[in-house]
């Protein structure tokens, strides 16, 4: 295990909370975070020790770390386990864009993901997944600026991606088809209650109606 030494203006600057449990300098103004926290910033410098390494031992017995029994700061185990939960909470909302889930993972955990209002005058980059509407998005691209009047939407269908429940592809188990989805040769698509086989490719995003695009790319299963 692996822990860093923080600053508690780096704790609130990041949504994180100094709970009685943190390890706290005398004075107040740092603290030692666990290496789950850490996960989310691993581009951030700070100093880092092995759990059983002398520096650290060194560093908590130092005047600067060392309380005595009379000196300890108190608290809860309410408020412990609560603001332990929300550490958690924040930091795998922080670190939620570089974790490698499948689109039926990020589905179920759509809540951890921010919402695209929060954007708005902001940019967003390639990848990053945000919610809108109930809805789960992919950006398609690189947004320079983020504006008010482009959500996720059909008519922005080139700057966002809906998320949807991934399924087999087969004539037993179709894929739903949104308006905004690229179709793959040989795969089946469902839509207002008619399945659909990919006769070929096309490559990129489609937005109109699979009945229009019969004899396309698509035929009648």
């Amino acid at each position: 295990m692996k822990y860093a030494v923080v600053t508690i203006d780096w704790l609130a600057q990041h949504g994180l909370l100094a709970i009685p449990t943190m390890k706290k300098s005398k004075d107040g103004s740092k603290a030692i975070l666990h290496e789950q926290y850490l996960t989310p910033y691993k581009d951030e410098e700070f100093p880092i020790y092995y759990f059983d390494s002398p520096e650290l031992n060194a560093l908590l017995a130092s005047e600067e770390w060392s309380w005595s029994e009379e000196e300890a700061p108190e608290g809860s185990a309410e408020f412990i386990q609560v603001a332990a939960a929300q550490n958690l909470l924040n930091a795998t909302k922080a670190g939620i864009q570089t974790m490698s889930l499948t689109d039926n993972e990020a589905l179920q955990v759509k809540s951890m993901y921010p919402y695209w209002n929060e954007f708005i005058g902001k940019s967003l980059t390639t990848g990053i997944k945000v919610q809108y509407n109930d809805g789960l998005y992919r950006v398609r691209q690189n947004i320079a600026t983020v504006l008010e009047n482009q959500p996720p939407s059909i008519d922005t269908a080139a700057l966002y991606e809906e998320i949807n429940e991934t399924s087999g592809g087969t004539i037993d188990d179709p894929i739903p088809y949104n308006n905004n989805m690229a179709l793959e040769e040989g795969k089946y698509y469902s839509q207002d209650g008619v399945t659909y086989k990919c006769t070929r490719s096309t490559g990129q995003a489609v937005y109109s109606p699979l009945k229009d695009l019969v004899g396309i790319y698509v035929e009648v299963a």
